[in-house]
């Protein structure tokens, strides 16, 4: 990988220290926690004027051709500041499979929007009792009716899914083989949302399909392409997550660095005990170590799929463990008041917790890693 910034990655970390640095901290946090999406509606127009939205798009779609990486660096932005805004869902994942679907009636115009910042779109993907990582245990269905489609089932925790405009489905389209991704409006008949709040406070929602009727073109991509095309999206999206994850756990590092110089116990800092030193180097390893396994997975991004679900494994499981060490300790460090959402501390712990889960969880990524290694 060349560690040298290009010019449009110099770019967004200019733009992300100006913008985030102004509108981040514990009151603001609170703030986005208590409105009904979880975010700034302002804000979200704040990235598409920034090109933030557009990075990932390509540029007949009037976006900007970035790269994974690029994309990365900008999240390892945003989860510094601990920003809630979907721009993983939208951006990274649904803009990937549209951008795979450009052929299909409408997804260029989709990807337009996205960059536009006046669509948003969440996958509404995992069922009950599905793995998350294999991605083709889909019992939703689609039948073929009136030249179109009829979805009925039912979809669990999709990703801001409360504050999207669209919603891409996967059901299994019956008489034919794989699975189909389906474009559909939030507010369709027969559309039931059930939103709730995570633990971080941003949101996701269980969605019932009954009898929604859609036309012909409202199939992304289908057959057997469509399970391969929802792996490269899931997979570009946990690395965004990861790179995220990064940025929360070097934010957290820095947050306890500062506190241990100003907190006080039996007349001294607590900065000058040896065992708040060693904690403190534990965290700091533990960050750097995630940073580099998130440079692993980027250096694997566009490789053959067994190599590259490897790779993600592998970072998942550092970046995992790392992130689960730095936010723990950080509460240690800050005593049991550090949970609370008046201190900073509080929020990174919550939102690293939740960061582990998506995709995939440590335990899953595990076995899955263990079995690359077996084979």
């Amino acid at each position: 990988m060349d560690f040298a910034k290009s010019d449009i990655q110099t770019m967004l970390l200019d733009s992300a220290e100006r913008l985030l640095s102004d509108s981040s901290g514990v009151e603001y946090w609170r703030e986005q926690h208590r409105s009904p999406l979880g975010f700034a509606e302002v804000r979200w127009a704040q990235f598409a004027e920034l090109g933030w939205l557009a990075l990932p798009v390509p540029e007949e779609a009037g976006g900007l051709s970035g790269t994974i990486e690029d994309v990365a660096l900008l999240n390892i932005a945003l989860g510094q500041a601990l920003a809630t805004e979907p721009y993983v869902s939208t951006v990274v994942l649904a803009g990937h499979i549209l951008e795979q679907s450009a052929g299909e009636a409408g997804a260029m115009e989709a990807l337009g929007s996205i960059a536009a910042g006046t669509l948003r779109i969440a996958l509404a993907h995992q069922e009950n009792g599905a793995d998350p990582l294999s991605l083709d245990g889909v019992a939703m269905t689609a039948r073929a009716r009136g030249g179109g489609f009829v979805l009925d089932g039912g979809k669990i925790m999709a990703l801001d899914a409360p504050s999207a405009n669209q919603l891409i489905v996967s059901a299994r389209i019956e008489g034919e083989e794989g699975i189909g991704l389906f474009l559909v409006p939030s507010g369709h008949d027969g559309v039931a949302v059930t939103a709730y709040p995570l633990l971080d406070s941003t949101r996701a929602a269980d969605i019932a399909f009954n009898g929604v009727a859609l036309p012909a073109d409202a199939l992304l991509v289908g057959g057997n392409h469509a399970l391969a095309v929802l792996r490269e999206a899931v997979d570009r999206a946990s690395i965004a997550f990861m790179a995220q994850a990064v940025g929360a756990m070097e934010a957290a590092v820095k947050i306890c660095g500062s506190y241990v110089q100003e907190r006080k116990q039996f007349g001294v800092v607590i900065g000058s005990f040896q065992a708040i030193q060693h904690i403190l180097a534990d965290m700091f390893v533990a960050a750097h170590q995630a940073r580099s396994m998130l440079y692993h997975a980027l250096a694997n991004a566009d490789q053959p799929e067994a190599r590259r679900a490897a790779a993600l494994s592998a970072a998942r499981i550092v970046i995992g463990d790392a992130s689960q060490l730095v936010s723990r300790n950080g509460i240690q460090v800050h005593g049991g008041y550090g949970l609370t959402d008046e201190y900073a501390i509080g929020h990174y712990f919550r939102r690293l917790m939740c960061l582990e889960k998506h995709f995939g969880d440590l335990a899953a990524h595990l076995e899955r890693f263990g079995g690359s290694v077996l084979a």
